[in-house]
């Protein structure tokens, strides 16, 4: 019998070819998207749900109310000390230390080790560590020496077993003495390079940690996290208010889709990415299996015939339905091969799109996973137009009644009107994706983005503690370079540091203020808006902080005009000339208001907004320091390679990382911007597939309604009149369409702009030429079958009437 099914399902496909190939087509590009986005959510979903105890393990971070800022790094003495009395099994550290950034020399070569952290040796019950060489423990227990990743080690070295191989940071010289596989892309973790983590003196005032802690199994976690939230800002923060900093726990397995600091360790991913891609995956095997459905029942016209031949010949109801079942599950076997085909060819792109490393494995749970989908979708796709075909009458069937009743009718347009609702839907929201971004990008934040070049990662020594005129000079004798700085922070990215100041009108007591540590003429290179005063200059001394023999320090600052009203001076110009009072210990610093520039949005638009802010001339408590470079567009590649040299020449920072700030601006919403090309991709396939799906429909009205095209022609009908009088039930369709895709988009789109400090209204035109294009593509889609219907000569329909 089955071999009777096949052989039978194999003739229909060769006769009713370009009916095989719509369904095939249409379900594989269906299959690879959704298999595509599966993949990619299912990486999201798994990430650090390899590591040792990862189910009772979670990481500090504090919350700095008054810069806003939120911040895993953290302080580990602190931590142990306050583990000591509660249900704490474990606690663990990353310790970050300037000795341990920059330039590292091995044979006569300087390399970059950016990811290089001190640390201990329970890092391996924290972390799943694959040592390929030498001893781990060992390593991590003594001094001077390091363990590198294989692909550091490779880098450096040219062979992943560098045992004994040394590289050199200043007067310290770090022997290699274990290598370790490079971490799984699936994890937030980043490091490449480990050395053991001296036992110090406890330093509550040292951020310096990403601290992990593991509570016992039967811990009551909320008491655990209740009693460190408040002993640990007691001892970290004495002299700050209630409230200063929060402490807060973060889950390990849910810190890649949740945590949204600046601070991480790698790029995190996006929770709402994850859910889009979930929810798209569900939704184009959903209109896949619509348009097989309304494929299939169209196509049922034309196989009438041969189900009542079957019926007269003596098959029954259930062999019918088995028999078009096995064509339906033929058909989605052939589209997941052909699925796979395309899956194997989009997942290089699509990687380098989301940025992940995504492979799959036909022969692991999750290609178990994939022949259920296919035969599930084979399986419900296939009932209905099984049991919608095995239902015609072989009597009517064979005297040439193929009509149906309303209810097969409504079962056809509702799933048409549900796919054009939903791609209604899709491009409202892709169109106000991109406008989104693109406000975000134009933004007055305060600075300029545009021509402006950072150098990282320089030693703050060799900028602040004296200023370093001989590198100012050079930098600003570039050809193309029309201004040069310094600072300690990013615009681009958040707040390093903050003090507390008095201003001299009383208003201010010991008040948290994040402050900036830069450099003369910060305002002119950074772009910033002085409204009041000057900027920070070298023709003032005064400016730059100074010390005097008491330990008492001097400095000019430029203030926001936030900070003004907070401070309570009544204009910018009345600041002008006052003086601010920072106290630490025994020692005074007093900075003078020299401008005021206007706010500054530090961060992204997304959660930062304008805060009260200070500039200091020379004065940083930063371990690491910026250039910044103003210069003339058409001299960038020349500017960065003079600048990488002076750099080196000046600084001994010979692989300076030097970025433009508007790249970095833009890399704020790198994951908003993921979401709106995936939303634009799956928008253009989920047309394809309606165009499918209304292809589908329309063929059967067609052909249900050739008659009365003829009779019409007949009587003296146009063409065109014939062809919109067809597409005329497919546009109110669109229509209802409309009505149902309007109110929930708006809904949508408003929830996910409400995350915004800075965002667009919704656009009316938005729209308005969504559902115009839907019905444009829906019109031309109906008239390319209604216009051949109406070409048909009406001798060849009405010859047999």
């Amino acid at each position: 019998m089955l071999t009777s099914y096949l052989s039978a399902a194999l003739r229909a496909f060769v006769t009713h070819k370009q009916h095989f190939l719509l369904n095939v087509f249409g379900l594989a590009v269906g299959l690879a998207a959704a298999i595509l986005m599966a993949l990619f959510a299912r990486f999201e979903a798994s990430v650090d749900a390899h590591q040792p105890h990862f189910e009772h393990t979670y990481r500090l971070s504090q919350h700095f109310r008054e810069m806003g800022v939120n911040a895993p790094i953290t302080n580990y003495y602190a931590a142990q000390e306050v583990a000591k009395n509660g249900a704490v099994e474990d606690i663990f550290a990353l310790k970050m230390h300037p000795r341990l950034s920059g330039d590292f020399s091995a044979h006569g070569n300087y390399y970059k080790m950016k990811d290089l952290f001190a640390t201990g040796t329970n890092i391996t019950d924290f972390v799943a560590l694959d040592v390929l060489f030498g001893d781990l423990q060992r390593t991590l227990s003594t001094p001077n020496r390091i363990a590198l990743s294989e692909h550091e080690a490779i880098r450096i070295f040219g062979q992943a077993n560098a045992i004994g191989e040394t590289l050199s940071k200043g007067q310290t010289t770090y022997t290699v003495t274990a290598v370790f596989a490079d971490l799984q892309d699936n994890t937030h973790f980043a490091f490449s390079g480990l050395v053991a983590m001296q036992d110090e003196n406890p330093n509550y005032q040292l951020n310096n940690f990403y601290v992990y802690v593991r509570f016992a199994a039967d811990a009551d976690i909320k008491a655990e996290q209740a009693r460190f939230a408040e002993a640990y800002p007691e001892l970290v923060y004495p002299d700050q208010p209630l409230g200063f900093v929060t402490l807060s726990f973060e889950h390990l397995p849910s810190i890649h889709l949740h945590s949204d600091s600046r601070y991480e360790l790698k790029e995190n991913g996006s929770y709402t990415v994850v859910l889009i891609s979930f929810s798209l995956s569900i939704l184009l095997i959903v209109l896949a299996a619509f348009n097989f459905i309304n494929m299939s029942i169209a196509q049922s016209a034309k196989r009438a015939k041969e189900v009542g031949v079957r019926k007269a010949l003596g098959a029954s109801k259930a062999q019918i339905i088995n028999q078009f079942l096995v064509e339906s599950l033929l058909v989605t076997s052939v589209a997941a091969v052909l699925a796979c085909a395309l899956l194997e060819l989009a997942l290089p792109a699509f990687n380098q799109l989301v940025g992940r490393t995504l492979v799959i494995n036909y022969f692991s749970e999750f290609g178990i996973i994939l022949v259920a989908v296919v035969v599930s979708v084979g399986v419900l796709a296939g009932a209905y137009p099984a049991f919608f075909m095995s239902a015609f009458s072989a009597k009517r069937v064979l005297s040439g009644d193929i009509q149906r009743g309303r209810t097969a009718i409504l079962v056809r347009k509702l799933l048409l009107t549900l796919q054009a609702s939903l791609s209604i839907a899709l491009i409202i929201g892709a169109f106000s994706l991109h406008q989104q971004l693109s406000h975000l990008q134009s933004l007055a934040v305060g600075y300029e983005k545009q021509y402006r070049l950072e150098v990282d990662d320089i030693p703050a020594r060799q900028l602040y503690f004296k200023h370093n005129n001989v590198l100012s000079q050079r930098i600003n004798a570039v050809p193309g370079v029309i201004s040069s700085s310094i600072t300690d922070a990013s615009f681009t990215s958040s707040f390093n540091t903050s003090f507390t100041v008095t201003s001299d009108n009383g208003e201010l007591n010991d008040a948290v203020i994040p402050f900036i540590g830069v450099g003369f003429n910060i305002a002119e290179t950074a772009g910033l808006e002085v409204i009041a005063g000057r900027d920070l200059s070298a023709d003032y001394g005064s400016d730059w902080h100074s010390l005097s023999d008491d330990g008492n320090g001097r400095a000019g600052v430029l203030v926001s005009q936030s900070f003004v009203k907070v401070a309570g001076y009544d204009s910018a110009e009345q600041a002008i000339g006052k003086e601010l009072y920072s106290s630490s210990g025994d020692n005074q610093e007093v900075f003078k208001i020299v401008g005021v520039i206007n706010d500054v949005t530090i961060g992204s638009a997304r959660e930062a907004s304008a805060s009260p802010l200070i500039l200091v001339c020379g004065f940083s408590w930063a371990n690491e320091g910026k250039l910044i470079i103003n210069f003339e567009p058409s001299q960038l590649n020349a500017v960065k390679t003079q600048v990488q040299q002076i750099v080196s020449d000046q600084l001994t920072v010979h692989n300076a990382d030097i970025e433009l700030v508007a790249d970095n601006y833009r890399a704020l919403y790198k994951n908003d911007e993921r979401v709106s090309t995936l939303v634009a991709i799956f928008c253009i396939l989920a047309i394809l597939l309606t165009c499918l799906g209304t292809f589908g429909l329309a063929a059967f009205s067609t052909l249900r309604r050739q008659k009365e095209v003829a009779v019409r022609k007949v009587l003296g009908a146009s063409r065109l009149s014939i062809v919109n009088l067809l597409a005329k039930e497919f546009l109110l369709l669109v229509a209802i369409s409309t009505a149902i895709a309007f109110p929930l988009t708006y809904w949508l789109v408003g929830d996910w702009l409400a995350n915004f400090n800075e965002r667009i209204d919704q656009a009316i035109w938005f729209y308005v030429v969504a559902a115009a294009l839907v019905a444009m593509i829906t019109w031309l889609t109906v008239a390319s079958l209604a216009f051949r219907a109406a070409s048909t000569r009406p001798s060849l329909t009405l010859r047999y009437e």
